[in-house]
């Protein structure tokens, strides 16, 4: 079975794997801007940076990120400018991203150039702003990868393979994992194969510590950076967590897909496939039967205000959690729901699967103890047929919604919703 491996993961690489055409491309705009540098006197070198530098981008990827590396000694008590010394030298149409430190997007030749401003630090005490060590990150990756050029590919097939199961990405409308990670892994296990053989044997929490900054990692961080399933030490800032975005569910479903994977290799787990309305019907499908009782499947799109993609996405995320608890306090029993924002059309899918039901036109509501003569009183005093069971009031009352649809089409357009996604219907 090794050798069948062997040959399908070297057709996966066949499939992801890019020319030069990007790398030669973020070379010749870094070149431009660096003589605009040079021009406008500003002590500062643009630099190729994430993985168009590591040589681990995938084919199709069209973002290139680039630093401005400004001189610490001249810049470093004006940090909080440099976005401002940056904006005038950048091509007509740039569009600045506000964040921890504004950083800028610039479409040239089909490729989104992502720009940012950072000081030059050799060590994280240097650093004003935590784009600042960045590239201390990538350089210790690429110095890795310079050792061993088969890591690039090996890295390539991680990255794929989150992709396809949808673990990829540290954003928080996502929390799997992010490439940094993905390349700490590979430095960890070497090989792809490898790494799939030692998640399929990962129990709740796992610790990583490359450089052995800690005699004992799991406890020499912050608690609050310690609650995720994984502890990676960050090799450049030990005292960082670099998986700390890392969520239970998005552990647990690649520990899944690796025994799924390892079980029955295919070329399907390096498949990236849109969510779809079709897709999810499909899927539905498929399950509805593991539900055992009578279900509906309710398909919601919702599309997000202007803003920074993981702001908005966020926002969107959140609307879902909401109509999904919102159906739960309304009494109606939620089997299963899903989420996927969709990048590349700038909108997203959700579905709620529910128990299809037509609940009572009322519902006993609970009051206070009989002892609480105060809150007693104004229960009695607002109800009407109010009983007493085992020392406590009860009353019923009149639902608000009675079956899941009236539900969701009520509270899809109330102000929680309105303020948070430009929309949101049923599709």
């Amino acid at each position: 079975m090794a050798q069948d491996v062997e040959a399908l993961l070297a057709e996966v690489l066949t499939r992801i794997k890019p020319g030069a055409t990007q790398f030669k491309e973020a070379s010749i705009f870094v070149k431009r801007l660096n003589k605009q540098l040079k021009h406008a006197g500003v002590k500062a070198k643009a630099i190729i940076a994430g993985s168009t530098a590591k040589g681990t981008f995938l084919k199709g990827d069209h973002d290139i990120d680039i630093f401005v590396r400004f001189d610490r000694k001249r810049y470093g008590e004006h940090s909080d400018k440099l976005s401002e010394l940056l904006a005038p030298l950048l091509p007509q149409g740039s569009e600045r991203i506000h964040g921890s430190r504004d950083y800028f997007q610039v479409k040239h030749e089909g490729y989104m150039h992502e720009i940012v401003p950072v000081l030059k630090v050799s060590k994280a005490s240097q650093a004003r702003n935590v784009t600042d060590m960045s590239p201390l990150h990538v350089h210790y990756a690429v110095r890795h990868i310079r050792r061993n050029k088969g890591l690039a590919d090996e890295i390539r097939l991680a990255k794929q393979f989150c992709k396809a199961i949808k673990v990829y990405g540290a954003e928080s409308y996502i929390n799997g994992f992010s490439g940094h990670v993905l390349d700490l892994l590979l430095f960890r296990y070497q090989t792809f194969q490898r790494l799939l053989t030692a998640a399929a044997q990962w129990g709740t929490n796992v610790v990583i510590d490359l450089e052995r900054h800690h005699a004992k990692p799991e406890f020499a961080l912050e608690k609050s950076k310690r609650l995720g399933p994984m502890i990676i030490i960050d090799p450049v800032q030990p005292e960082r967590n670099a998986a700390a975005a890392l969520s239970h569910e998005k552990f647990e479903r690649f520990k899944e897909a690796a025994r799924a994977f390892l079980d029955e290799p295919a070329l399907k787990y390096f498949k990236v496939e849109a969510l779809t309305p079709a897709r999810i019907r499909h899927e539905y499908e498929k399950r509805v039967d593991e539900f055992r009782v009578n279900s509906r499947l309710f398909i919601l799109e919702s599309e997000p205000m202007d803003g920074k993609e993981d702001v908005v996405a966020t926002k969107l995320l959140k609307v879902h959690h909401y109509l999904v608890r919102q159906l739960k306090r309304h009494d109606f029993t939620v089997l299963d729901d899903g989420f996927e924002y969709e990048k590349q059309h700038g909108y997203a899918l959700h579905y709620i699967v529910v128990r299809n039901q037509r609940l009572s036109e009322k519902k006993e509501w609970q009051g206070p103890p009989v002892t609480a003569k105060r809150d007693a009183k104004r229960f009695r005093d607002k109800h009407t047929g109010v009983r007493e069971r085992k020392g406590r009031l009860y009353a019923k009352v009149r639902r608000q919604y009675r079956t899941p649809l009236q539900a969701l089409h009520d509270l899809t357009r109330n102000q929680y919703v309105y303020d948070r996604a430009w929309r949101v219907d049923i599709v």
